[in-house]
């Protein structure tokens, strides 16, 4: 792999993992609210976490713009600089990219200036919508235009992907800390942790419908499927994907009914979260590997 095609990945991957974390973190809001969670148990630290994010996402765009800068120059990072500005200013993707900037730097002076309540919620949203849409004409599906079924089914994929990812790295890395949760009342984690998985299930759900429409419009036929290096590194994806949703899967049915027993089985779905989180960061590598890669219809 080149520097260029380097480039295009690890700047897919800051896209795709900022995401995943402002929409995870917008939604553990609403969840610890719901559950009755002090506000100030959990608003401090998690709006710095959430300034990283937007920060993370704000550059891997820029990244990205440089790297397509190479690409469609067919030259070098170095020799691609001076080729930046006409590319951002006179492409579709050049204008997608900056659109992505604007709305995380939208969303970083929101988070930073800390408005708590209903109008500050519908704004993150919005901006998270308007990335997901955005973010998705940047990938092969917006190659058809932008007012497309395939650009909105993989804007829902891609939404619904950030949900899931989200909701399991917000929540085993941050929200269920053995130090915050036992601040919690009683029953809090439990109305929580059934929130979570509620909305994680929806998640796959739609994943799967979009997944399965996307593959099938890109990659064509099982054979394109086992004998192209796009449909093998999509499989690695779906691969990593399901034993995610097996570990989301014991969760829900074992270890969720256990962790209204006891603080223990709460660090063993922690841990449980953990692990599929890592999964999930491995299916997001793997889709950022994907945008390097033409599909087979394509060609």
């Amino acid at each position: 792999m080149d520097a260029v095609s380097l480039l295009q990945v690890s700047s897919a991957l800051l896209l795709n993992l900022g995401f995943a974390w402002l929409v995870g973190s917008w939604f553990a809001r609403y969840w610890m609210r719901s559950s009755g969670v002090d506000h100030d148990h959990f608003e401090p630290a998690l709006r710095k976490l959430d300034l990283m994010a937007a920060a993370i996402s704000m550059v891997g765009s820029a990244s990205a713009l440089l790297s397509a800068t190479a690409v469609m120059g067919g030259v070098g990072l170095r020799e691609a600089c001076p080729m930046f500005w006409m590319m951002v200013s006179t492409t579709d993707y050049g204008h997608a990219g900056c659109a992505i900037v604007v709305t995380m730097l939208v969303l970083f002076i929101v988070r930073f200036v800390g408005g708590v309540g209903r109008s500050s919620d519908i704004a993150v949203v919005l901006l998270l919508a308007i990335f997901s849409a955005t973010r998705a004409s940047m990938g092969h599906a917006g190659e058809e235009g932008f007012w497309t079924i395939p650009l909105a089914v993989e804007a829902i994929h891609y939404f619904a992907i950030g949900l899931w990812t989200g909701a399991v790295m917000v929540s085993g890395w941050f929200v269920l800390h053995e130090s915050r949760i036992r601040k919690f009342d009683t029953g809090t984690t439990d109305q929580y942790l059934e929130l979570m998985s509620q909305a994680a299930m929806l998640a796959v759900v739609a994943i799967v419908a979009t997944g399965i429409y996307s593959a099938w419009h890109r990659v064509g036929s099982s054979e394109h499927l086992v004998h192209t290096t796009y449909g093998i590194t999509l499989l690695v994806k779906v691969a990593m994907v399901l034993l995610a949703v097996a570990l989301g899967g014991y969760n829900k049915f074992l270890g969720l009914p256990a962790a209204s027993r006891s603080l223990r089985d709460v660090t063993l779905v922690r841990v449980v979260l953990q692990v599929e989180t890592l999964l999930l960061l491995g299916a997001l590598l793997a889709a950022a590997i994907l945008t390097t890669q033409q599909p087979p219809t394509a060609m």
